[in-house]
């Protein structure tokens, strides 16, 4: 069983968005179906979402894991569970919980996904694995019986998604439109990170701005111990020959790209902006980046890596 904890929502972080919109709208996603399906990659997913995800959980414990959560992570955005026949006999309490929950009140959301048997037997052989119910009988045998078995629960599932032609980034992208919505984008997280050339570039970044042909603040006395982030280095930044259509260039060329990311399963971009020392015009340009962005609905925040080294 493996779980995987990532960090709540907060109240101040957008909560307007498409991704806030589906975590307050569906606090549970049952994720079922057949083995070797792309349930693994599923569970990703929404952990990229930021949900709460426990994998291979018996279904009779479901309604107490999901009470314990709502006791300890009330203001988290939900919950992801995998259950299927790895589960052996305890999977056969799965409509009895299904009946459990509904008498709770609880609000959830049945994903079954599906593929077709020549698939599934590919998969399995690509990576070495055996069928969980084969058991030394041949593998189209075991992977029909589970479809058997599975038939019942798969009559009650919310969405059906059948994996045969799609790669893990396309299963993606089907998940995100079923329970995000069409503005994939909208689930990206953006980090705006400042830095100093002279300190080096952040190796991790996705995109890389050069912001030095803009007039350096720090040879202004009344500027140079200031930095971007306060209003006067700001404006004068901003300020500069050429300042706002290169802010305008650099946003047509993310905007394009974000949803892009998201379908190859990308959820978070790293953009680095760097000047010279990481104090004045890089941070400006980060925090307005990150104001624009955020404006748009985006989960954006601004790291400034270099802003308390000495500068000179």
């Amino acid at each position: 069983m493996r779980i995987t904890r990532y960090r709540c929502v907060t109240q101040t972080e957008n909560m307007t968005s498409r991704k806030e919109k589906y975590v307050a709208g569906t606090p549970l996603v049952i994720i079922t179906g057949l083995s070797g399906a792309g349930k693994s990659t599923a569970m990703r997913c929404f952990e990229e979402l930021g949900c709460f995800c426990i994998d291979n959980l018996p279904p009779a414990l479901v309604g107490t894991f999901y009470n314990l959560y709502q006791k300890s992570y009330a203001t988290g955005p939900g919950v992801a569970v995998a259950s299927d026949v790895r589960s052996g006999i305890l999977f056969d309490d799965f409509r009895k919980m299904l009946n459990h929950l509904k008498r709770s009140g609880v609000e959830f959301k049945i994903l079954y996904l599906d593929c077709a048997t020549d698939t599934l037997i590919n998969r399995f052989n690509e990576v070495r694995r055996s069928h969980p119910l084969q058991a030394g009988r041949p593998m189209k045998e075991a992977i029909e019986d589970e479809r058997r078995k599975l038939e019942p629960i798969r009559e009650l599932a919310t969405r059906i998604i059948d994996t045969s032609e799609l790669n893990a980034g396309q299963l993606q992208a089907a998940i995100l439109r079923s329970f995000v919505g069409e503005d994939a984008a909208s689930v990206l997280k953006l980090e705006f990170v400042s830095f100093g050339f002279k300190y080096g570039v952040p190796l991790d970044a996705d995109f890389v701005f050069d912001v030095r042909f803009l007039s350096n603040p720090f040879y202004i006395k009344e500027l140079s111990s200031l930095t971007g982030r306060d209003k006067v280095v700001y404006d004068f930044v901003m300020g500069c020959d050429h300042a706002h259509e290169y802010f305008d260039s650099i946003v047509k060329l993310i905007e394009p790209t974000l949803g892009e990311f998201v379908k190859v399963g990308k959820f978070s971009l790293t953009v680095g902006i760097g000047c010279t020392g990481g104090q004045h015009r890089s941070v400006a340009y980060a925090e307005r980046l990150t104001e624009h962005f955020s404006t748009l609905g985006h989960k954006a925040h601004a790291v400034h890596r270099d802003i308390s080294k000495p500068q000179g």
